[in-house]
């Protein structure tokens, strides 16, 4: 039997794709390997979202093409190929353009390009991409140059595919698109969410449904109701905000104003009493002028955001954006720095203030650490970007929901111990 090797890099939505190429090379008859030095293919599905993904991506390349054993084919796939195909001077590798899943299923041999997905994800937890492409066009962002235009996938097939997911073992289902909130909006005119968020809830299996990825120019009081209405639907919103002065959401093409996202906050805090609100925030944007970065500040310190990230502004080719009069580099980092030192302080104290609470938490692994047994993640934890619950006790197996007494807490993970056992439904 053939192997291949797969390295899928950047977000939740490539690593769909990265999991029907796994499904492609399982139907093929290929095995996979962990080992690239082993692999008779080497896959990269890479990323061209930022300036520093679109370097790992290259860097990847270059590293496979030189631990490669003598006779195996290194390919490269995914967005920075798809966006610079006919400019990558890279003879190391054989390019395929973005989702050409026939060009994969020729590499294995495979009947077909459509063989379903191969989880790349623990069992238990997959994502659901729901759309792809944007039609946001936000004036730092290529997506839209690299995906296209918003394409929803039709409802009953993303209702058959979560039902396919549950069946196989998976309680977390993660939702995601480029604007989840926008599902359906190019093919009925108005969003499909609510709907298909009440679908998603009516299959048993499934425990967790997670939203990621709300703009919050189109968030709107129907979701939030569906969102209150539906229990398996957790109390954390994913919404990218990137900025709170008028100024630079207007060099951005947000389509929302700081008035917009202040009522937008207080409405979403209302209508679910005790969410966690991740969001992100860019900086040194065109147009961040110091004071803009000092209120910025003061904003992030007034809403207390239980999970924050922070990215540093890089032009993109092609892009609005990368034409206007530019931050220094040194400038966006430093304000990214003094930012997440801030919210570090805030996420301690959100954290502490639960010792002695009990949340839920999906147990994800054994511990790895001396003392811990397992590890998991509460509700408010997505995958890869927030914290995680260390449990210094208990019995449990990977999969199951359980509750957990927070005993004790750091700056994002929270320690704490079993209380009762796998949750019901």
């Amino acid at each position: 039997m053939k192997r291949y090797y797969l390295l899928s890099l950047g977000c939740p939505k490539n690593l769909v794709d990265s999991e029907r190429m796994a499904a492609l090379a399982a139907r093929g008859g290929w095995s996979s390997t962990d080992s690239p030095e082993s692999a008779d293919l080497l896959l990269v599905n890479t990323c061209g979202f930022i300036r520093d993904a679109k370097d790992e991506s290259i860097d990847a390349i270059l590293e496979l093409a030189e631990v490669k054993k003598p006779g195996a084919k290194l390919v490269a796939t995914g967005c920075l190929v798809q966006r610079y195909f006919n400019e990558l001077d890279l003879p190391e590798a054989h390019l395929l353009r973005l989702k050409d899943f026939a060009g994969i299923a020729a590499l294995f041999g495979a009947d077909g390009p459509d063989a379903g997905r191969r989880l790349l994800t623990p069992p238990h937890t997959a994502y659901l991409r729901i759309s792809d492409g944007c039609d946001n066009r936000c004036a730092y962002c290529a997506i839209p140059l690299i995906r296209g235009p918003l394409c929803s996938e039709p409802l009953e097939a993303l209702v058959a595919e979560a039902r396919t997911l549950a069946a196989r073992g998976v309680k977390e289902l993660i939702i995601t698109a480029q604007d989840t909130a926008q599902y359906g909006l190019d093919t009925h005119g108005r969003s499909l969410l609510p709907d298909l968020l009440r679908r998603l809830h009516d299959i048993a299996p499934l425990r967790w449904l997670r939203l990621m990825y709300l703009h919050p120019a189109h968030i709107d009081d129907r979701l939030l109701a569906t969102i209150a209405a539906l229990p398996k639907v957790l109390r954390y919103l994913d919404i990218p905000l990137q900025h709170s002065e008028d100024e630079v959401l207007a060099a951005m093409g947000r389509r929302i104003d700081r008035k917009g996202i202040e009522r937008l906050l207080a409405r979403v805090r209302e209508a679910l009493p005790g969410v966690a609100i991740r969001t992100t925030m860019l900086v040194g944007h065109p147009g961040e002028t110091p004071a803009a970065a000092r209120a910025l500040k003061a904003f992030v310190r007034q809403q207390r955001f239980e999970r924050l990230g922070v990215f540093a502004y890089s032009p993109e080719d092609g892009t609005p954006a990368a034409e206007m009069q530019q931050v220094p580099r040194r400038n966006a980092l430093r304000r990214q720095d003094a930012l997440m030192a801030m919210q570090q302080d805030i996420s301690q104290q959100w954290l502490a203030e639960m010792l002695g609470q009990r949340v839920e938490v999906l147990v994800e692994r054994p511990g790895r650490d001396t003392g811990i047994v397992w590890e998991g993640r509460a509700t408010f934890d997505a995958p890869d970007v927030d914290g995680i619950v260390l449990i210094t006790d208990g019995e449990a197996a990977v999969g199951d929901i359980v509750e957990v007494e927070v005993t004790d807490s750091w700056e994002y993970d929270l320690i704490g111990k079993i209380v009762s056992g796998n949750s019901p439904n």
